[in-house]
Order: C-alpha cells, then structure tokens, then sequence
C-alpha cells in the first residue's frame, strides 16, 4: 500500500520542484523528500521510493509493535531527506539521510549511498565501486587507519569499519575536476564507530 501510495504521488506530480512525499496522524509523522533528478530518471527514482517504502514500513511495524503500550510516549517521527552529489562521469550518486525519533532519550540517525551506473541504471555496490575485494579491503584498512587517528576505541572501529558489505552502506565516489574519480567518502552513523555524541563520522581516502 505505502508503494502504490508513493508511486501515485510522483506520478501525480508532474513537476521536479514538488519532490516532497509526507504522512501525518495524531502519533507520528512521515516525510521523504526526494532530489529532482530521482524524477527525472525514472530507474532511479524506481530504486529511492523502494528504499523508502522499506524503511516506512519499518518505522510502522515498530510503532505497532510499541508506541500503543507507552500512553505517555511523544509523537514519533520519520524523516528520509535524499540528496544528489556531486558525481564522476557516467555515475549518479544520492544519499539518503534518515532520521527517527521513535521514544527514549534522542532519536538515531543513519545513512545509505546508492551510486547508479548511467549506463544501465543499476545501484553500484562497495565493492564493485572500489575495483574488487583486494581493494575494498585495501580501501577498509586505510578508512581504519584514519579512524584510529581521529577515535578513542579501537575495538568499536575493529567490529564497525572492518571490511564487509554491510559497514560499507555509505561510500559514494567524489569526482575530481575532469569528471574522473578524486576518491571516495564513507559515513559512518552514530554507534558505528564511536558512540552517539560523535555524530555521523566521515573518512575521505584519494583515490590512488
């Protein structure tokens, strides 16, 4: 339903300015905010509002689940704010900056990259992006260097940034002036790599 509801909306919309997709009740609220160029190529906007069905439909299971046993609890919210980065010829590379507040102290932050090849619009992942296995963990243990340098626990940076996938969600390519790739950008959210006070961590490695 939270798809088909999405996927009307955009088709509604007609207009690249109009990118903004919101859902409020009496206990929660809900906005995505999608870049004009995810209108504009219709794979990739295919691929954000997936995304952010999935995690709308995450965000209301856990309400289900436990906003109805807390009375007092304060309205809950999702926010999924996409944005367009700068991108190397032939990519086109958009994050997604997520924030929720569903009880407790604060709410949590967190983060996904989704680079496209522009050749046939599928999502480039870490590794593939990085040239392979050999250098994506080549690229990890750099990243855990500089990480090391900037952090106090290296046992949080051992489990966080060691090389899988799934450490990985958020490296995007940054391109240098003659459209190639100058290097990459990995973000890391809060109680990755370091606790909550640290905020989101960034780590730049140049390419060579």
């Amino acid at each position: 339903m939270i798809c088909c509801c999405i996927a009307l909306l955009i088709t509604a919309q007609g207009s690249l300015a109009d990118t903004l997709w919101t859902e409020n009740t009496e206990y929660y609220s809900i906005s995505v905010d999608y870049p004009a160029v995810a209108l504009e190529n219709e794979a990739a906007g295919e691929r954000l509002e997936e995304f952010a069905s999935g995690q709308i439909q995450n965000f209301k299971d856990s309400f289900e689940e436990y906003f109805k046993d807390d009375p007092l609890q304060m309205e809950w919210n999702l926010e999924i704010n996409f944005t367009h980065e700068p991108s190397p010829d032939g990519m086109l590379c958009i994050i997604a900056w997520m924030w929720s507040y569903t009880g407790g102290v604060h709410g949590n932050s967190w983060t996904r990259a989704f680079v496209f090849d522009l050749a046939n619009y599928s999502v480039i992942g870490p590794v593939e992006l990085l040239g392979g296995q050999t250098e994506f963990e080549t690229f990890a243990e750099e990243v855990m260097v500089q990480l090391n340098e900037l952090l106090m626990d290296e046992g949080w940076i051992e489990e966080g940034a060691s090389p899988t996938a799934e450490n990985y969600h958020t490296v995007f390519p940054v391109p240098d002036e003659n459209g190639g790739i100058a290097g990459y950008t990995v973000l890391f959210p809060p109680y990755q790599v370091e606790c909550y006070a640290y905020g989101t961590v960034e780590v730049y490695v140049p390419a060579d």
